[in-house]
């Protein structure tokens, strides 16, 4: 070994964490350039490198996040979430059931997803309960953080030491081998978050919530009582507390109909008028008692601002001009009688549904402005039963004793070819950056390894509780991927490394001190209005809780 080589591992550690911390470069071009200087310098050869951009970490997490995103996209995670909170009255037991649902979910979905899919259901409550959404918002993304320690797929950084593992000993290591001590966290961790943060972070406390956090708005969709439904002889009080939507105006054969209170009864051939509250609609997709004008297709929500060519245009008129995309539904403060000859006023929202590119044409042609925020999902069964029949496949092949990497890829390639509509999107599930990160980053670690550096941190390597600490440190600084790429080499060559292994995951995971410190955090950062400071002493009450189960764990 040429004496350069120390010396180059050694500053490509240190620009690489500068880098990686000042965010002066996205991280998956500073995993491209550290690789690159290692390969040019002999520290890392280009045969190991094209390894490591294949290794099993690498498809492993590439599949994982194609099953996540047909799971994410099908709705049935969101409809779910809906229902357990529809089925609690109470604050903090629908919190809680949300974060625990969260966490256990976490353990084979992405974080980010969970939080994406839950926020809309985070806001329902925020508005029911007439409080922040902040009371629940942080507490959402640490439980979805929490949960992804207890299995070697839950979280990028497992997978990374997972793949480190096989590598070492040239064996997988059980999927569930974090399980016993990660899901005693995660779960303790997600209860502690729902009860602490209200109380904790500043930016959460306050009576009433702002304007932007009661919630999505209300649409007027018009819905027909087909002839054998299960609705027949239900009032309008029971239809609305088991859907959550209310009946503004009913007809029967072109007739309007007086309604009495909650009192009345729904009967055969009734038009309702239902005002549905935005993240309701999935679950009127798929009552099967109502005959709606939805179809399943992705629904947007376009703005009708003062120039549109669509004003004092009825519904049925838009519906002609706008082809293969059609208006479901209205949200306006103007009376509606029938949705169908209503004219649309300056400032009305529309709840349509179409593919995306026809939707943004229509909205272009038409000067309508889309309202921030992706698509509504409704209720897939396909795609529902092609994403968990293939993570079913991947985890219990698994578990067989099937390669890893060979089993997610199946898993991924069977949840795809049962569901088309998932195979034509199953590259844009994969978030590349962070694949390219985790497969060039490693070098890095590796390097300290190859280079004989890693003799000098020889204490760390001998203490699990060590290695923790410094993983936790490090992940909040630059990210878990960093963290468990530089540091898993030293858990795997420890004299306990199984127990070291464990450490750095859970260390790694721990990602709740900074808003920069995971994309979970940094989405709840903005939406929820919360200062840095909040993540600071919200997150330290975690981290402590986490430290002792896992010290104690460990000793």
């Amino acid at each position: 070994m040429t004496p350069l080589k120390p010396a180059v591992s050694l500053a490509v550690l240190a620009v690489s964490l500068w880098l990686l911390m000042s965010r002066r470069l996205r991280h998956d071009l500073v995993g491209v350039l550290s690789a690159l200087v290692l390969v040019a310098t002999g520290v890392v050869t280009p045969l190991a490198l094209l390894q490591d951009l294949s290794s099993t970490a690498v498809i492993v997490l590439a599949s994982a996040m194609i099953l996540a995103g047909v799971l994410s996209e099908s709705g049935f995670l969101d409809l779910v979430g809906d229902r357990l909170a529809m089925a609690i009255g109470n604050e903090y037991a629908s919190a809680l059931v949300v974060m625990l649902l969260t966490a256990l979910l976490s353990g084979f979905v992405s974080d980010v997803a969970l939080v994406l899919m839950f926020m809309p259901l985070i806001y329902s409550l925020a508005s029911r309960f007439r409080k922040p959404a902040s009371r629940y918002l942080l507490a959402l993304s640490y439980a979805a953080i929490l949960g992804g320690r207890y299995t070697m797929i839950g979280t990028s950084s497992n997978v990374v030491l997972e793949s480190l593992w096989i590598q070492r000993f040239g064996r997988t290591l059980d999927i569930f081998a974090p399980t016993a001590l990660g899901l005693e966290e995660a779960l303790l961790g997600a209860l502690v978050a729902a009860l602490a943060v209200p109380l904790l972070a500043k930016s959460s406390r306050g009576a009433q919530p702002k304007l932007e956090e009661l919630g999505p708005r209300s649409y007027l969709i018009e819905a027909e009582v087909p002839s054998g439904s299960p609705l027949v002889g239900m009032t309008v009080k029971e239809l609305r507390k088991k859907l959550g939507v209310r009946v503004r105006r009913v007809r029967r054969t072109g007739r309007a109909i007086i309604l009495r209170g909650g009192s009345s009864v729904l009967g055969e051939g009734m038009t309702l008028l239902l005002q549905v509250p935005k993240d309701k609609v999935p679950m009127l997709l798929s009552e099967k008692g109502l005959r709606t004008p939805l179809t399943g297709k992705p629904l947007y929500e376009l703005l009708v601002p003062s120039g549109s060519p669509l004003v004092n245009n009825t519904v049925n008129e838009v519906n002609m001009k706008l082809g293969e995309v059609r208006v479901v539904g209205v949200s306006t403060t103007r009376s509606v009688r029938r949705l169908s000859s209503y004219p649309l006023a300056p400032g009305d929202a529309l709840l349509v549904e179409g593919e995306e590119e026809k939707v943004a044409r229509a909205a272009s042609a038409y000067g309508l402005m889309p309202v921030r925020g992706g698509p509504i999902k409704g209720l897939n069964p396909r795609l529902a039963v092609a994403a968990v029949g293939g993570l079913g496949l991947a985890v219990g092949a698994s578990l067989a004793g099937l390669n890893m990497a060979l089993s997610f890829l199946a898993g991924a390639a069977v949840a795809v070819a049962l569901a088309p509509a998932a195979l034509r999107r199953a590259y844009t599930y994969i978030e590349w950056p962070t694949i390219v990160f985790v497969g060039t980053y490693v070098a890095v670690g590796q390097a300290l390894v190859l280079s004989g550096l890693s003799s000098y941190l020889t204490p760390l390597s001998s203490s699990p509780f060590l290695l923790f600490l410094t993983s936790l440190v490090l992940a909040n600084l630059v990210g878990n991927v960093a963290s468990a790429a530089l540091l898993g080499p030293l858990a795997v060559s420890s004299p306990h490394p199984i127990t070291s292994v464990l450490a750095v995951a859970m260390g790694a995971s721990s990602t709740f001190l900074t808003p920069f410190s995971h994309p979970a955090n940094l989405i709840v950062y903005s939406a929820g209005g919360y200062e840095p400071r909040d993540f600071a002493i919200a997150g330290t009450v975690v981290v402590i809780l986490i430290g002792l189960l896992t010290a104690l764990t460990l000793h």
